[in-house]
């Protein structure tokens, strides 16, 4: 298994495929779990996987101190332009320690799953148990690879802009996998997404062999109680 995110993430074209993405519905989220949280104004934030940073500045502007992280050199440099002296942006792989702790950890939209070993996975959330400070708690919304694989679209063509995406979806070795492929003046590309298809029972033994809580369990981005056949997501509050 390559390690696909290292050129996809960093593509012109992945941002082309989801620039359309609805941001209302995750700045809604945002509103929802930033309610349900209610930090003090002095508690740190990290934003893992923070992409180009639109969520971070999402928080920030509703009065948290923000840093955001993210694997792509690309996608920091350009959130860096939205820099304050709350709002901070750095590189990181997050199978790395984190450099400092924070009171609370982002890690949303499925930004999680995309390694080879379940031991990188598993050392990536002893990284974020590590990176917490004392009373911290990890924010992790994932999809509910139940209700995903029970409803999955096998083929798909998205049309963006002159571009043509041809989209093939199947499960590989317990990946999910997403072939991704168009034609640009005659020249054929092609990438993928795999993530790996973590059971919910899964994700909650490995975060408890780290050392997490469950605090609460939702299934959706209004906050409704999780239901392992129906909920579409799969979001852990989780504490040190």
């Amino acid at each position: 298994m390559s390690e696909w995110f290292k050129t996809w993430f960093d593509s012109d074209y992945y941002h082309l495929l989801y620039k359309d993405r609805d941001h209302t519905e995750a700045e809604k989220f945002i509103n929802n779990i930033y309610q349900y949280l209610n930090p003090n104004p002095n508690d740190t934030v990290l934003d893992l996987a923070c992409g180009k940073g639109r969520h971070s500045i999402y928080l920030n502007r509703m009065g948290a101190a923000v840093e955001g992280c993210d694997y792509s050199e690309n996608s920091i440099n350009y959130a860096k332009q939205f820099e304050n002296d709350r709002l901070r942006f750095y590189t990181h792989d997050m199978r790395n320690s984190l450099p400092k702790t924070y009171d609370y950890i982002f890690n949303l939209f499925t930004s999680f799953g995309y390694f080879e070993s379940i031991e990188e996975h598993q050392m990536t959330l002893q990284n974020i148990f590590n990176g917490l400070n004392d009373k911290g708690l990890f924010i992790f919304d994932f999809m509910n690879t139940v209700h995903v694989l029970e409803h999955l679209v096998a083929n798909e063509e998205v049309q963006k802009e002159s571009v043509s995406f041809n989209i093939k979806r199947e499960l590989i070795e317990g990946f999910i996998t997403k072939h991704i492929s168009f034609d640009i003046n005659g020249n054929k590309h092609k990438y993928k997404e795999e993530v790996r298809a973590l059971h919910p029972d899964e994700l909650i033994k490995m975060m408890e062999n780290c050392g997490f809580s469950v605090q609460e369990k939702f299934g959706n981005y209004q906050l409704a109680p999780f239901d392992l056949q129906k909920s579409k997501r799969f979001i852990l509050i989780l504490s040190k």
